[in-house]
């Protein structure tokens, strides 16, 4: 008798293998002496360009930050899984709005165009404004005989403020290669500017997604901000600190999804499960579970959880989507839980031509 896999079972001997590397102890570990091992750690910190990390679009954060393999004819794909943007049969633009934390304003877009017999391809753009923040100045505290106490204190009153920002720009590509892979890559510039001061580099994103055939079970993996070390910070009149080299936010994820109803038969119904595994190199491992239901491709409902996160857990949103002739185009909401640092939103506006 032929053993027939269920792609129910596939999802859950991926996440399940994921889940185990999870449970293993998240710690390094190093003989010191005999039968003596060292502290626990792990790499949290460790790296720079945390921006990278914020997800970059709403059906993204909606779906537990799930950037692997959320497919779809859209351009929000150049800003993380490059390889599904060569699903966009014409052109596509979106751009997207979040009220991050400590009132931080995060932008994100991208603009991508499909041209025949070549591939597509796109520009993207990250963009964050850490608004006006009070200058703060520690002066050393002395006793009533004017001894030294050893010890500082931050003096604010008119000192005035300063500001910061970061910004990244992209060039994307992306070909389908056969009827079930697709692959993609982004070239990418980026900047930071603090208080006037700057530094900038540059990563390389690669990824793919592929229909395994087995029914709608689909699979995607991405190597995200390959480059080199930079420094922070220059030794100059403003600074006055030796320069101190910053990694790249080095990460690998490996996504699976599958559509458990699908829209065929005249079923105007579609509800996707997908799951994520994201192994950084400056921090422990995460997995990350998304689900998203559609009536008629017009409303959508979605949800998800990121596990081993320190305040990140539940997340949710939805969306809607017009098309006429061979034009669309959608709006998307989410919300992420933050725990102690409250609620986050986000907004994401798309617009699509397809083939004419």
């Amino acid at each position: 008798m032929r053993f027939k896999w269920s792609p129910v079972l596939i999802l859950l001997l991926v996440t399940g293998s994921t889940s185990e590397i999870l449970a293993q102890d998240r710690i390094y570990e190093a003989e010191v002496g005999r039968g003596i091992k060292a502290l626990p750690y792990s790499r949290v910190g460790r790296s720079g360009w945390q921006f990278f990390k914020l997800p970059t679009s709403a059906r993204v954060a909606s779906m537990g930050g799930i950037s692997t393999v959320i497919g779809g004819a859209d351009a929000n794909g150049a800003l993380s899984n490059p390889a599904v943007i060569s699903d966009i049969e014409n052109i596509s633009v979106s751009g997207s709005h979040m009220s991050w934390i400590a009132d931080i304003n995060y932008y994100s877009g991208a603009a991508a165009l499909n041209v025949e017999g070549w591939g597509t391809f796109a520009i993207s753009l990250i963009t964050l404004d850490y608004g006006d923040m009070e200058r703060t100045e520690n002066v050393e505290q002395f006793g009533p005989g004017g001894e030294t106490l050893g010890r500082t204190a931050p003096v604010i009153s008119g000192l005035g403020t300063f500001s910061a920002s970061d910004f990244g720009i992209g060039v994307n590509y992306a070909k389908r290669i056969t009827d079930r892979l697709q692959v993609g890559g982004t070239v990418k510039y980026f900047q930071e500017t603090l208080d006037g001061a700057s530094t900038s580099n540059w990563a390389i994103d690669i990824g793919t997604y592929y229909h395994t055939g087995i029914k709608s079970l689909r699979i995607a993996m991405l190597g995200q901000n390959f480059g080199p070390d930079t420094e922070f910070t220059k030794y100059d009149e403003q600074i006055q600190i030796t320069p101190s080299s910053v990694r790249m936010p080095m990460v690998f994820k490996l996504g699976v999804a599958m559509d458990i109803l699908e829209q065929v038969g005249g079923n105007p119904h579609l509800f996707t499960l997908a799951a994520e595994f994201t192994h950084p190199n400056d921090g422990d491992q995460k997995l990350n579970f998304g689900a998203e239901y559609a009536f008629q491709k017009l409303a959508y409902i979605r949800g998800g959880y990121r596990f081993n996160y320190d305040e990140e857990g539940l997340t949710a949103g939805g969306g809607l989507r017009l098309a006429r002739d061979k034009m669309s185009i959608s709006v998307d909401y989410s919300y992420i839980d933050f725990n102690r640092l409250g609620d986050v939103h986000m907004v994401t506006v798309g617009f699509g031509i397809g083939k004419m």
